[in-house]
């Protein structure tokens, strides 16, 4: 089955999508509750353990998720 079309990122979500670029260690898990599931689910970002503090959890983003934003003309962040 051919899959769907992915509708457009913007507003709110696309906010979201920059704050994770912005965040390379990772963004906040209860950063933007309802709209990171919609990424998520997308394959724009992922959840992730946090290293060195258990249950932690982060957002980051995935490859597709990097090729959108150089699609969209962002630039990620870059960890010193």
């Amino acid at each position: 089955m051919p899959s769907e079309p992915k509708a457009p990122i913007r507003g709110r979500h696309l906010e979201a999508l920059r704050a994770v670029a912005e965040n390379p260690g990772g963004l906040r898990h209860e950063a933007y509750p309802t709209v990171m599931p919609i990424l998520q689910e997308l394959g724009y970002v992922e959840e992730r353990a946090t290293r060195g503090r258990t249950g932690r959890r982060t957002w980051h983003l995935t490859n597709a998720g990097r090729q959108l934003l150089i699609v969209l003309g962002i630039r990620e962040s870059v960890e010193p």
